[in-house]
């Protein structure tokens, strides 16, 4: 670990429900090698609570200066995507978890979650575990009902109907094979109350899976994969199940498909479309670069999903290749 020296200033602005603070690094202490001498941080708390403000995670308000010159790149392969009519828009946000450093593209752009929303599914199962891990190993019976579920383009496995499966199966089928019938299943045992403030508590819009107009940026959704690398949310011994869940999501033609062959990632996607015409395709995942882990969501909307695969996993590609190499000039 560097030992490095924080001089921190504090301020009075409250941003986002959390404590803004100025603090300077010293770049002699080796802990930033860029120009800037201070950056703000905003400490992200859950306000949930009477007496206590746990705390989430802690994010710079100013960008990576190292990594502008790949926000340069990756936004010039989505205009050239764009202007090849692959996709209409796309956004992307990434952030290290070691030094928290990170850097948004099109952060103005907004998008429907889609199956994305699942994540609240799974937070809401687990932090019921965390009280009685019995859960787990509960049997519901699937059966078709009249509730409208969402038609999908990728779903490699679903439920049988007549079939009964144990809560932790059906968990693997709502996030590995992203099944809506697992899904709506599962919504019978949970607290849909505590579902909705998961959101809130990551400052998110509360969610409406059926309202064309629920919208979400791809750096905010990123906070479900904050708490949960940082084990702040859930605990400890839920995070880690939860990644290992996520680790399972057999869509392989993403994010995936733009890593080197056996690299680790915990991921889900998420489609959407309506009418109009209009899809989106998004993606966000932990991927593992050897002690370096870092987050990476991409949201892509156009008029053919098919045609938004790629993208996911050449920007994917292009920012791995990066950070690769940056790991190893020990930067």
């Amino acid at each position: 670990m560097k030992k490095f020296n924080l001089a921190i200033v504090f301020t009075s602005l409250i941003v986002g429900g959390g404590i803004t603070w100025g603090i300077e690094h010293y770049a002699n202490h080796g802990i930033i090698q860029s120009e800037e001498a201070t950056c703000l941080y905003e400490i992200k708390t859950n306000n949930n609570f009477q007496f206590i403000k746990p705390l989430q995670f802690v994010d710079a308000l100013c960008e990576k200066t190292e990594f502008l010159e790949l926000k340069s790149q990756l936004s010039n392969t989505i205009d050239s995507l764009k202007e090849t009519g692959e996709i209409e828009s796309a956004s992307l946000y990434l952030r290290e978890f070691e030094e928290g450093g990170w850097i948004s593209i099109h952060p103005e752009n907004h998008y429907h979650p889609g199956s994305l929303l699942k994540l609240g599914a799974l937070f809401n199962i687990l932090k019921q575990a965390e009280s009685d891990t019995s859960l787990f190993s509960k049997k519901l019976t699937f059966q078709k009902t009249k509730e409208r579920i969402p038609t999908q383009t990728y779903s490699s496995q679903s439920l049988v109907e007549g079939a009964s499966y144990s809560v932790a199966t059906l968990l693997d089928y709502m996030i590995a094979y992203s099944d809506n019938y697992a899904t709506s299943l599962l919504h019978s045992i949970m607290n849909y109350q505590e579902y909705l403030q998961t959101f809130i508590q990551l400052n998110l819009p509360e969610p409406n899976g059926s309202d064309p107009n629920y919208s979400v940026t791809a750096a905010n959704f990123s906070n479900f994969f904050k708490v949960l690398y940082n084990g702040t949310f859930l605990s400890p011994m839920m995070s880690e199940k939860a990644i290992e869940i996520l680790m399972k999501c057999d869509f392989d033609q993403g994010m995936q498909a733009g890593l080197p062959k056996g690299t680790k990632i915990a991921h889900k996607f998420g489609e959407w479309g309506n009418r109009e015409g209009r899809h989106e395709l998004h993606e966000m995942g932990i991927i593992y670069l050897g002690s370096k882990p870092y987050l990476l969501t991409i949201m892509t909307s156009g008029k053919e999903v098919e045609k938004l695969k790629p993208t996911l996993s050449i920007l994917t590609h292009q920012t791995h290749h990066f950070l690769r190499k940056l790991s190893r000039q020990g930067i």
